[in-house]
């Protein structure tokens, strides 16, 4: 901790998530190296991520707020239940399924995900509309014991976990590389048809 306190790393380290080619900052007092497979502290809960080029020495310019920290280099048990999480994923999507078309929600569900430590469950879906889903959060409490976070994409964010061919008979950009979406105006998109 500085005087403000703050919590300070000695290292800065960069991480890629499965789902993402974009790397992700995060602290830490211990080095890791390239392709070291490390749990983090994210937003979401803890992660597994891989390291994606060497450790560099802390530099606060580099820096844009707080950073979540390393927690640790991941053990054969951290890897098996993450392997379990993906199983127990599919189940839950399951649940999820029946419960949106019992509930008859207009939702679209593209996939669902355990924090490493089993705390949360993430439902990733695409509606055009708004959706009133706190009948939803009760009836999948009931079933799954953990939090359940309900969070809505575009449909660029859709081809990026599903993927797609374009108009180009290449994979998707939004799948392939991309890992940021700007926001498309009408007059940029009115303009995009006209080339």
């Amino acid at each position: 901790m500085n005087t403000e306190g703050k919590v300070t790393y000695k290292y800065i380290v960069y991480i890629q998530f499965e789902e993402s080619k974009k790397a992700y900052t995060f602290g830490s007092n211990v080095k890791y190296y390239t392709n070291d497979i490390v749990v983090v502290e994210t937003v979401r809960g803890q992660e597994l991520g891989k390291v994606c080029v060497p450790t560099v020495d802390f530099d606060a310019s580099k820096v844009k707020g707080d950073i979540k920290p390393v927690l640790r280099k991941a053990t054969p048990e951290d890897i098996k239940c993450k392997e379990e999480n993906v199983e127990r994923a599919k189940e839950a999507m399951k649940i999820c399924h029946e419960c949106v078309a019992n509930l008859k929600l207009d939702m679209h569900l593209i996939s669902s995900e355990y924090t490493l430590d089993r705390t949360k469950v993430i439902f990733t879906y695409v509606s055009d509309d708004r959706v009133d889903f706190r009948q939803l959060l009760k009836d999948l409490a009931q079933h799954l014991h953990c939090r359940i976070e309900l969070r809505q994409v575009g449909p660029r964010n859709k081809a990026k976990i599903v993927g797609g061919i374009g108009n180009c008979g290449m994979e998707c950009c939004c799948s392939r590389f991309m890992s940021d979406f700007d926001t498309v105006s009408i007059n940029m998109a009115k303009t995009s048809c006209w080339h």
